[in-house]
């Protein structure tokens, strides 16, 4: 009975908005890959272990078109004090890596500018890893640090290059002493929004323990952009600035749902511009599970909320490879059909918050395998989108039974 009454749904939805399902073809029918099974945990039992959350944040892949550094250093630009405290004093910031680089974590301390401070105005978030990959990347810029052997100018900053983290037994690592601190400005004129939308931002605007896309004091997230050593002090690691960020909202402690937070952004201050350029174009690929239950018809259901954004680039999304089998922002409702040697297996409902006219922002799945023993569906669905300075939304998947 409540499959017909399901059926009967999505056809009605059909009608009423005159579309044509987005159909994806399901391919693969492997075992469930680990990592993907801990999507169906509870919230809480995710919240509790900061290892399974890295490791369910690290299945995001994000991607630049801009990924490659055009420039080794970059420095404050003060008219010319800012170059000439970095030509003489070494004053800058230093890439460990040409490349922009992925970190995934969990925050030991966040913070922010107290004011702005000329164009500067850092959202920031320090960093500890579970991941061993993550810490062993992390060793390259502490090696770096030791063999700049730069102090701060502050003699109450000065650093031991004698002592770990500096030197170590990689037979007996303290994980806690390693660290990356993750910096960001944002475009300024959208501080205020972020704040209530997406992060925190404002002074006294709280921490990630009040804000509703947290209400959790260390999260774990992940972190894209450039890596590499703030010599204005003394050579500690960063990543600076970054340009995607993403973490799981867990608030729901009792569910199996899963929404997550992302973010796209230009670093918003003028001190980077060989580091961080706009319009930003990249894509994102965002995991998910799914069990399907054949008795509850339960459906795979997708909300997606644009958030803060700014003016999307049409001309520019053309140099993003988005397949042909896809949805866009043009309707406020779809329906999904995941495909199994040509009958529908199952089907799906994506809904937005609201229509945006472009067709700069664009959806689409991929890996998708159905676990026929577990009657689990796994795989990516990807977002690509062009904009000039900034995307951020919010994107849940749960099953209709649990609404």
């Amino acid at each position: 009975m409540k499959k017909n009454l399901l059926l009967v749904f999505l056809t009605a939805i059909l009608h009423q908005t005159s579309f044509t399902q987005t159909s994806f073809r399901i391919s693969s029918f492997q075992p469930t890959a680990a990592d993907f099974k801990y999507l169906l945990l509870t919230n809480k039992e995710i919240a509790d272990n900061d290892t399974t959350n890295e490791k369910i944040v690290d299945l995001v892949e994000p991607m630049l078109l801009d990924s490659v550094l055009l420039r080794k250093k970059q420095h404050h630009r003060l008219f010319l004090v800012g170059w000439l405290i970095h030509a003489f004093g070494g004053y800058n910031w230093r890439a460990v890596d040409m490349h922009k680089q992925k970190f995934v974590g969990t925050v030991i301390n966040e913070g922010r500018s107290g004011a702005a401070e000329y164009t500067e105005y850092d959202i920031k978030y320090h960093l500890n890893f579970h991941l061993k990959k993550y810490l062993f990347k992390d060793f390259a810029a502490y090696d770096l640090e030791r063999k700049y052997h730069r102090q701060d100018i502050r003699p109450s900053h000065h650093t031991d290059y004698k002592v770990a983290p500096y030197v170590r037994d990689t037979n007996n690592i303290d994980a806690s002493q390693y660290e990356l601190g993750c910096e960001l400005t944002p475009p300024l004129p959208f501080i205020p929004q972020l704040n209530y939308l997406f992060f925190p931002t404002l002074p006294g605007g709280g921490s990630c323990k009040e804000h509703p896309n947290f209400e959790c004091k260390n999260p774990s997230m992940g972190f894209y952009g450039s890596y590499c050593l703030d010599c204005n002090h003394n050579c500690h690691p960063e990543m600076h600035p970054y340009e995607w960020t993403w973490w799981l909202n867990l608030q729901n402690e009792t569910l199996t749902d899963k929404t997550w937070l992302i973010g796209l952004f230009h670093e918003g201050s003028n001190r980077f511009p060989k580091w961080s350029r706009n319009p930003m174009s990249g894509e994102i690929k965002i995991p998910f599970a799914f069990h399907y239950d054949e008795l509850l018809a339960n459906s795979l259901h997708i909300n997606i909320d644009h958030l803060v954004f700014s003016k999307f680039e049409n001309e520019e999304s053309k140099k993003l490879n988005a397949p042909k089998e896809m949805f866009g922002t043009k309707m406020l409702d779809d329906v999904l059909a995941f495909v199994v040697n040509d009958s529908i297996k199952f089907s799906g409902l994506l809904r937005f918050n609201h229509i945006i006219e472009t067709d700069a922002l664009k959806y689409w799945f991929t890996d998708l395998n159905f676990d026929m023993a577990n009657s689990l569906l796994t795989g990516y669905m990807h977002f690509a989108v062009s904009v000039q300075d900034l995307y951020t939304t919010k994107i849940k998947f749960s099953s209709f039974y649990e609404e």
